[in-house]
């Protein structure tokens, strides 16, 4: 005991902070808030990179961390004027960033957000790390890896990566991991519980095919639908009495938990957690997400789980009811194996590095 509390005071004398970048979806702010506590629990001091109004700045003072905004803009898929913008954005949130990253390390969840904390920590030439959840590695990871001190990576990426990387998982919600699994069709009711997990891209194709499902389901059949808060009144309108709409969840592995069958797009956060509940999924990738990355995800989780992929493409609501017929028929297996404390290793990780030299 004595020996591991001295090695966490030189832990603490060798770096004031650890800034982390977890601006974006909830793939990078859940995953980085995730592993800023297990950091803070370490002894490590964090502060945490925010869009002031953004949602990653609820989220990560809902867990008591300490913020800093910046201005940092998403470039790939925007107009020409948003592309313009990104530079002088750019350029000022380096430069706020430059006096806090001076005695500081960097850890970036990837994405459009980790850009200027990269560029901060080159330009000081302090350490950082990236995060990368995706099977494809996002053009920002791709561009700095090399450059990296380590690559945490989420899953096995499609094709080698430069620099060090190490595979550790993904960092997930606590409540994913204590989450009660009772699904309706085995805990004896005779209801079959379908979930349409949209999540913040391409909910609507997923609310489509749930509305064509719901005419045409066994009456055994029960749906619920998150549906989103843009297509939410819609979907609530067109629904019949055997389909429950809600527009967001706040506790999502309450829902999955209690799914019998889970339909949902294939980020690799949300892929994650409901893999790692054992369920029974159809994934659907999203067709316009950035390389066919969910394509990617996908395969990998029907590789180590109990899963079907189907293609947007001319999909029908007949194809999804008799991919779920085939699901209901597998029987159960053993727990599908993923890594469920990658935040440790994370954290784990930064501080052997750190505790081995004077940064």
């Amino acid at each position: 005991m004595i020996g591991q509390r001295a090695g966490q005071d030189r832990i603490c004398r060798a770096v004031q902070k650890v800034v982390i970048g977890g601006i974006g979806t909830g793939g990078h702010y859940f995953p980085a808030a995730v592993t800023a506590v297990e950091l803070e629990r370490r002894g490590f001091e964090v502060c945490f990179l925010v869009r002031r109004g953004y949602q990653e700045e609820s989220v990560a003072r809902r867990y008591g961390l300490e913020v800093f905004s910046i201005r940092s803009r998403p470039f790939y898929g925007r107009s020409l004027i948003e592309k313009l913008l990104v530079v002088p954005a750019l350029l000022q949130s380096v430069l706020k960033l430059n006096h806090l990253i001076r005695r500081s390390i960097g850890l970036g969840f990837g994405g459009f957000g980790s850009v200027p904390l990269c560029i901060s920590c080159l330009m000081k030439r302090r350490p950082f790390y990236i995060f990368e959840p995706n099977r494809v590695p996002g053009r920002a990871t791709r561009f700095f890896a090399s450059r990296a001190r380590r690559v945490f990576l989420g899953m096995p990426v499609v094709s080698p990566l430069r620099g060090r990387v190490l595979l550790t998982g993904i960092p997930i919600r606590h409540e994913f991991k204590s989450a009660k699994v009772t699904p309706a069709h085995n805990a004896g009711r005779r209801s079959v519980e379908i979930l349409f997990y949209g999540g913040s891209q391409g909910a609507r194709r997923l609310n489509d095919l749930a509305l064509e499902l719901q005419g045409s389901m066994p009456e055994d059949w029960q749906l619920t639908v998150i549906a989103g808060t843009r297509d939410y009144e819609r979907v609530n309108r067109l629904k019949n009495a055997r389909t429950r709409v809600v527009q967001f969840s706040e506790r999502p592995w309450q829902d999955i938990g209690r799914a019998d069958i889970v339909i949902s797009r294939a980020g690799a956060l949300a892929g994650y957690e409901i893999m790692i509940l054992n369920k029974k999924v159809i994934f659907i990738p999203f067709p316009y997400a950035v390389d066919a990355h969910q394509r990617h995800n996908a395969s990998y989780f029907a590789k180590v789980g109990r899963a079907l992929v189907c293609a947007e493409d001319g999909l029908t609501a007949q194809q999804i009811r008799q991919a779920i017929d085939e699901l209901l028929k597998t029987k159960s297996l053993k727990r599908t194996e993923l890594a469920r404390n990658a935040e440790k290793v994370i954290a784990g990780c930064l501080a052997k590095d750190i505790g081995n030299e004077e940064i």
